[in-house]
């Protein structure tokens, strides 16, 4: 039995150009429709699914989330392995999916560096 895929997406992206970001959605997901596009903040609707891509919300970070999830990856550690292939810059993501029942001792975060894969708590 395999285990369904969230119901959203959530990565954060270091020091990533919306346009590259966008790039990357097209090439992985198709059409990619801008809803509306402001100083650093973006939605975009792309294969059926609100994106949000919000520069800068921690330090140098920038969040990106898929409001409902119908992409091709399972986890938000899926998506970041490709985004990472895609936009060559550090990418974090949660180590376990969140759910908002579940105890916040949960493993911290995952961030995809220099090709590495190494789990840390962002504090």
């Amino acid at each position: 039995m395999s285990n369904p895929s969230p119901s959203d997406l959530e990565i954060y992206v270091l020091k990533a150009p919306a346009d590259n970001v966008r790039q990357w959605l097209e090439s992985e997901l198709g059409s990619v429709e801008v809803v509306k596009s402001g100083s650093g903040g973006h939605h975009w609707r792309v294969a059926d699914m609100d994106v949000f891509y919000n520069e800068q919300v921690e330090a140098n970070f920038s969040c990106l989330w898929f409001k409902q999830n119908n992409t091709p990856w399972t986890t938000d550690l899926d998506c970041a392995r490709s985004a990472y292939k895609a936009l060559e810059t550090e990418i974090r993501c949660a180590a376990v999916q969140w759910a908002e029942s579940e105890n916040d001792d949960q493993p911290g975060w995952v961030k995809i560096t220099r090709g590495q894969e190494k789990p840390f708590d962002w504090n």
